[in-house]
């Protein structure tokens, strides 16, 4: 489930790997928790590349 969530935006959009794992079985909570830590995750991750690519290229 955490793999699904964290990975999501890598291969199918977010939301449609939400909906899969809601319709497998997975709790509802579950799934918004772990597609909420995710786009947190992601926007760490794009910031920090973004940002570190502006202070190479000035």
């Amino acid at each position: 489930m955490r793999g699904d969530s964290l990975l999501a935006p890598l291969a199918p959009p977010t939301q449609l790997t939400a909906t899969f794992l809601a319709a497998s079985g997975v709790r509802k909570e579950r799934v918004l928790f772990w597609q909420a830590i995710a786009i947190m995750v992601w926007i760490v991750v794009i910031s920090s590349l973004a940002t570190g690519l502006v202070g190479i290229l000035g």
